[in-house]
């Protein structure tokens, strides 16, 4: 959903490019010993990145703080947020596009809340130029599992834009305290943004990502496509994190990454 600089120049720094790029230039380089150097570091980090056991060590610490809201916090909230993260394109099935696989775990949950509390129900995401905003296809989501208040929030194209604009629509209503539903981890970067707009967060995350065995074994060593997957999330969720720290301390109003 968004276009700041992972998403161009940086994101050739998230595996497994970056770790590939080191790989090419050691194999450029061989003849040097610093080539042989860049050469094994690449080769070993994107062995490690596919793995169970660094996957889940990377994204544990983002998620882990986060555990589902408790009753006394869903009486406490007063609206339901929603963070898109991204689009489906080619979906012949549903007119050509539609969310993607992380979007529909956060509305599940999303609509799940509502169908315990009522609450209305923001859905955030943009986009860039003529193309249907993100919010449209949500929305069209949320209908289907029941929700029957929805509102759109179609500006945002980042995590602090979907905050700085839930929060306007937050404010027309009266409400401050919200059920803020999106992976566990992206919570500790959309947590931020939200209150730097005033919102009071609940936590309400979704879609931790763990592994199917745990402890040292073979099976967390093996190489997996998931394990690459959830190291890129951990990955661009932390060069996220450090963006809005500098841009923040520039005193800027950063772009951010998606969650």
């Amino acid at each position: 959903m968004e276009s700041f600089p992972l998403h161009s120049l940086a994101g050739w720094a998230l595996p497994p490019a970056g770790p590939l790029l080191v790989l090419l230039a050691g194999l450029a380089l061989m003849r040097f010993r610093v080539g042989r150097w860049l050469a094994f570091s690449g080769a070993l980090l994107l062995y490690a990145f596919s793995t169970p056991l660094a996957s889940h060590a990377l994204i544990a610490p983002l998620q882990n703080p986060y555990h589902p809201p408790d009753a006394p916090a869903l009486e406490a909230a007063e609206a339901i947020v929603v963070l898109g993260a991204g689009y489906r394109s080619g979906a012949v099935e549903f007119a050509g596009e539609t969310v993607n696989d992380l979007a529909l775990v956060r509305l599940r949950y999303a609509a799940a809340l509502h169908r315990r509390t009522g609450l209305p129900v923001i859905a955030t995401g943009g986009a860039a130029g003529d193309r249907e905003p993100e919010a449209r296809w949500m929305a069209e989501a949320l209908t289907e599992w029941g929700v029957t208040e929805i509102l759109q929030e179609n500006r945002a194209r980042d995590t602090r834009e979907n905050a700085r604009y839930s929060a306007e629509l937050l404010r027309e209503r009266g409400a401050r305290n919200v059920l803020l539903v999106t992976h566990a981890h992206h919570l500790p970067r959309a947590s931020a943004a939200f209150e730097h707009y005033g919102v009071e967060v609940i936590p309400a995350p979704t879609g931790a990502f763990v592994p199917s065995t745990t402890g040292l074994s073979i099976g967390m060593l093996k190489p997996r496509a998931n394990a690459m997957r959830t190291s890129w999330l951990a990955m661009h969720e932390y060069l996220g994190i450090l963006w809005y720290h500098w841009q923040h301390n520039r005193g800027v109003e950063p772009r951010g990454s998606a969650g």
